[in-house]
């Protein structure tokens, strides 16, 4: 037996230990390595090297040696014609994979392999579909906007005969508009889009094609009406994907997001929706409904082969929920909760293949521990770990401009609340109207807000208010709750605030548990009823007093501390730099 057959022989080995029940990966890596040691035709080397690069893929963190082989299956079959023109496709496909999971590794090489088989390779549009998605994936990682339209466009030429695909196209660059220019796409775009969705709709066949793109048009948009803080305007196209039906249905070609994995992504933006509105009853509401869907999708994607794509959306959704979750336990006074938020988001990292999770979000926990070092009193804490996350911030990402921003206004409102005014101008210098140009409204308004309060403080009350002003303008026109009430407070140390202004931030802060904002609402909404002459012993004058005796117990630093049972989740609130993971539970440190 020569050793072409001996090779095919283990590759056929390798397949049947693959494919077992339970499978028995190691031993078909084993396998599939021990090709190589033979001496085979380049035909066969090329394929041992795809299947052995494609093991690697998908069943072990070893991306290196996974991008190695599929890098010379690739260079192998690619002056083979068309022998291996399907596998060559699939190996340039998990090669981008590679390179948009791990984004350590220098994008020109992949991103100028891509350009090549799109513009060469015929016969399999699906796989050539897929390589145009992942370039423009890597486009919008490298902030190239011009090359990611020019690839948009490219694609949309091509799909002339597949309407699905042109419409994928189409909306894909619109994403590419709302996340690189931060912008609005041309009303001529967005319109052709309509019609030909609305054309797709007469044909039974593709009903659940053109709901799936229904779906991902919706969600870009809202997607970019959150990163704005158009809350109000965008419940219109919240209730849509509430009420939207999910099926399954015969799949041909590419399709956005499964039933499970849409359902996990309507959980999060009702999530993001009412976090924005202070309404933490419903956040805790949909995080346990997403929780619970999210891992059911990962636990099968431990047991079969997922689209790494899928299972990376899965995973940031996961993070950014467990965060959304963290900030209403620490409003709340839940201590222990938000930090067991934050030693879960440590956990998802850690299992994670691949350190893009947690490059992403360590700032995002260093912030979550600032907040809740904040209320605890410790000044000193909350000030490292918001310097701490800045410091560990990656500049590279494509909401950069707005997460700096924030950090640095945490960081000077912790100077600001210590009267430390030199540390202040200092942080405050990153938050000139020039800096945060590129920033969301939202983020301009809370700016707005702390330069409000330094102004107050510096006894320059004209200003105050002319910034009190914008601000309770535009929370008011999209029900940012909590930021019109601390608005509405700052505006009360000027000027006379009346009854009927102050009981509604009253009624939205006991609701959303927000303690801070429920003494402070509450003691104005005394104060004003003891100049209007009522009487002390009335049943609102008991309610007054008593919401906020029970807000101030909350806060109390003799309350809160006793929480923190758990001595190995207190621990989180020391790390400000260095390795975390040692931090986690025994059984969370060995995978």
């Amino acid at each position: 037996m020569n050793h072409d057959e001996v090779a095919k022989a283990l590759l056929g080995m390798a397949e049947a230990l693959r494919t077992q029940d339970p499978p028995k990966l190691k031993m078909a890596i084993k396998c599939a390595r021990s090709t190589l040691k033979l001496e085979t035709s380049e035909e066969l080397t090329a394929l041992c090297n795809f299947q052995l690069g494609k093991l690697l893929f998908f069943y072990t963190d070893n991306f290196e040696l996974a991008k190695t082989h599929l890098q010379i299956a690739h260079a192998k079959m690619t002056p083979m014609g068309a022998f291996y023109t399907k596998e060559k496709l699939y190996a340039i496909s998990m090669i981008a994979d590679l390179y948009i999971h791990y984004q350590a590794w220098p994008l020109s090489p992949i991103k100028a392999a891509l350009r090549h088989e799109i513009g060469t390779t015929h016969g399999y549009p699906v796989l050539t579909y897929k390589l145009m998605f992942q370039l423009i994936e890597l486009m919008k990682i490298d902030k190239d906007v011009k090359g990611a339209f020019e690839v948009c466009e490219i694609a949309i030429n091509q799909c002339q005969n597949d309407p699905k695909m042109e419409l994928y196209f189409r909306i894909t660059k619109t994403l590419v508009t709302y996340q690189l220019m931060h912008d609005e796409p041309e009303n001529a775009e967005v319109a052709r889009i309509g019609s030909m969705i609305k054309a797709l709709e007469g044909i039974p066949s593709e009903r659940s094609h053109v709901e799936c793109i229904k779906d991902f048009f919706v969600c870009t948009k809202l997607s970019y009406m959150f990163y704005e803080g158009k809350s109000r305007t965008s419940r219109q196209l919240l209730r849509q994907i509430q009420r939207a039906q999910w099926e399954q249905g015969p799949t041909h070609g590419i399709r956005w997001l499964g039933e499970t994995s849409m359902t996990v992504f309507a959980c999060v933006l009702n999530i993001v929706s009412a976090l924005v509105q202070s309404n933490s009853d419903r956040v805790e509401k949909y995080y346990y409904l997403l929780m619970k869907h999210a891992d059911e999708i990962l636990f099968k994607s431990a047991r079969s082969p997922q689209e790494m794509g899928v299972v990376r959306c899965i995973n940031m959704i996961k993070m950014t929920t467990l965060e959304m979750m963290a900030c209403c336990n620490v409003m709340a006074c839940r201590p222990q909760k938000a930090l067991v938020n934050v030693q879960n988001m440590l956990e998802v990292s850690h299992r994670s293949s691949g350190p893009l999770l947690y490059r992403y979000f360590a700032p995002h926990m260093q912030y979550l521990l600032g907040l809740q070092s904040c209320y605890l009193r410790e000044n000193d804490a909350a000030e490292k770990h918001f310097l701490s996350a800045i410091k560990m911030f990656q500049k590279d990402g494509t909401n950069a401009e707005n997460t700096i921003a924030l950090l640095n206004l945490n960081l000077a409102m912790t100077y600001l609340n210590q009267l430390k005014m030199a540390e202040y101008y200092d942080v405050a210098e990153n938050l000139t109207a020039p800096k945060i140009a590129g920033c969301s409204q939202m983020l301009k308004n809370n700016v707005k807000l702390l330069s409000a309060f330094f102004s107050y403080l510096t006894n320059k009350p004209n200003e105050c208010r002319a910034l009190v002003h914008e601000v309770l303008h535009e929370s008011k026109a999209e029900d940012f709750f909590r930021l019109h009430g601390c608005a509405l407070l700052l505006m009360s140390l000027i000027v006379t605030v009346d009854e009927q202004g102050v009981k509604p931030t009253c009624d939205w802060s006991k609701k959303s548990h927000d303690h801070v904002m429920t003494v402070w609402s509450y003691n104005l909404y005394e104060r004003i009823m003891m100049n209007n002459k009522c009487d002390l012993n009335s049943e609102v004058m008991r309610v007054i007093q008593a919401e906020q005796l029970e807000s101030k117990n909350a806060l109390s630093v003799d309350t809160l501390v006793p929480q923190i049972s758990n001595m190995q989740i207190s621990k989180l609130l020391q790390w400000f730099e260095g390795d975390p993971f040692k931090l986690l539970p025994r059984d969370e440190t060995v995978l």
